[in-house]
């Protein structure tokens, strides 16, 4: 009878039941994520929780900006959270530092990598580990109000040229042509990038040892910014605008062009109540020729789910983060509201039917796009060439002259590793 009660009550106050041990604790800090992803996570956590009983989630959604700030204290502390959703950059960074858990040493790995497309699972290996699984890409394609350009006979541009001849019949509309973020923060960068990306142009040489975007890629780029300030296809407010204030700026109307990506459809809906049948995606112009022998591609953005290199359940953790972030349905179906798109072959399937606007403009962009370089300064080489360009848009240095000062100070990043 004895035995009743005790059962009862452990039933009745959620005690532990005698005789069985206490479910190990996995944290999960989730950085950044659109209302969508953070509404999915804190339900797949719920759920993981309801149907484990070895293994209980401790989940804490956190600030995308303060990502790397976080594994720069908990990495020198050796403690922290055991799981961490975070840019992949990083996993050269602190892959490098011991700060992440490399996944090759789970048996288990090459079944599990098998599943997401290899050239976005390059970009979180370093030295041939891999220090997290590439859960969302986020390839930068040129966002449309194909309303407007309708309105005004005007096609959807494939040129620097063809977009610079949208610009008068725009600017007497009282349209911009194109906006993007242009103060001092790596939105500017991350603008920049698809530009020289198009024109041929890369951040370093091949070998890594000098900065290359100084070069006539990057040039012929920031002039043409230049170029559409000046002749007010652009607004000359960008060089202040943060991500938010370029979004409310296209999203009133007020411009027709931007560079962004597969979040852009939920913020616009989200955030702005913008219509969506007034949006198109489009592959980001180049000019009409390279200029630079490589082969034109657009900016690829990876967020990727890692185990933390301090773990003390690494094994927990990594039954979690396949739960989750592999096997989870959530991954076989692009979702508008995630902010990014699948990076598991899975999703792609033939008869997936899926609610995003031009997807295969998105997929296309996918398969043919390139990362940032997974140089373990790349923070601090975004935050130079973000500055360069925001000098040239604000007239303190010439373009030439910004960018030239950009890669003297990225030379010796480079010269330091």
């Amino acid at each position: 009878m004895r035995a009743i009660y005790s059962l009862l009550a452990t039933l009745l106050l959620g005690l532990p039941a005698p005789g069985l041990a206490e479910p190990v604790e996995v944290m999960v800090w989730d950085f950044g994520g659109v209302p969508g992803h953070q509404v999915w996570i804190r339900q797949a956590v719920e759920d993981f929780n309801a149907r484990q009983r070895e293994i209980h989630v401790v989940l804490e959604i956190r600030d995308w900006a303060t990502q790397r700030e976080s594994l720069i204290s908990t990495t020198i502390v050796g403690e922290g959270p055991d799981i961490i959703r975070v840019h992949h950059k990083y996993s050269v960074e602190f892959g490098q530092l011991g700060g992440l858990y490399a996944l090759e040493n789970f048996p288990d790995f090459p079944e599990v990598a098998a599943r997401f497309f290899p050239n976005v699972l390059e970009q979180v290996e370093y030295q041939g580990k891999h220090y997290g699984l590439p859960i969302t890409m986020l390839p930068f394609v040129l966002a449309v109000n194909q309303s407007l350009l309708a309105r005004n006979h005007l096609q959807i541009p494939r040129t620097w040229e063809e977009m610079r001849a949208m610009g008068p019949a725009l600017k007497e509309a009282g349209i911009h042509t194109f906006t993007m973020p242009g103060g001092v923060n790596l939105d500017t960068a991350y603008r920049f990038l698809p530009l020289l990306y198009r024109a041929g142009g890369r951040v370093f040489d091949e070998g890594w040892t000098r900065a290359t975007f100084n070069g006539p890629a990057g040039l012929a780029a920031l002039n043409f910014l230049i170029e559409m300030k000046n002749a007010g296809y652009f607004p000359s407010a960008s060089a202040a605008y943060a991500f938010d204030e370029n979004a409310a700026h296209w999203c009133t109307e007020k411009a027709a062009l931007s560079i962004e990506g597969p979040w852009w459809q939920d913020i616009v809906l989200g955030n702005y109540k913008f219509e969506l049948t007034k949006l198109a995606l489009a592959q980001v112009p180049g000019p009409a020729q390279p200029l630079e022998p490589n082969p034109p591609c657009t900016l690829l953005d990876v967020v990727m789910v890692s185990i933390t290199g301090y773990t003390r359940v690494p094994q927990q953790a990594w039954t979690v983060l396949k739960a989750l972030n592999v096997e989870d349905p959530v991954w076989k179906v692009p979702n508008p509201a995630m902010g990014g798109i699948p990076a598991h072959k899975a999703a792609y399937e033939p008869g997936v039917q899926s609610r995003y606007i031009d997807l295969e403009v998105l997929a296309e962009a996918g398969r043919n796009a390139l990362g940032w370089p997974g140089h373990p300064g790349i923070t601090e080489i975004q935050r130079c060439i973000a500055d360069a360009v925001n000098m040239a848009l604000t007239g303190a240095l010439s373009p030439q002259q910004a960018l030239d000062a950009a890669a003297e100070e990225v030379n010796e990043i480079l010269n330091d590793y």
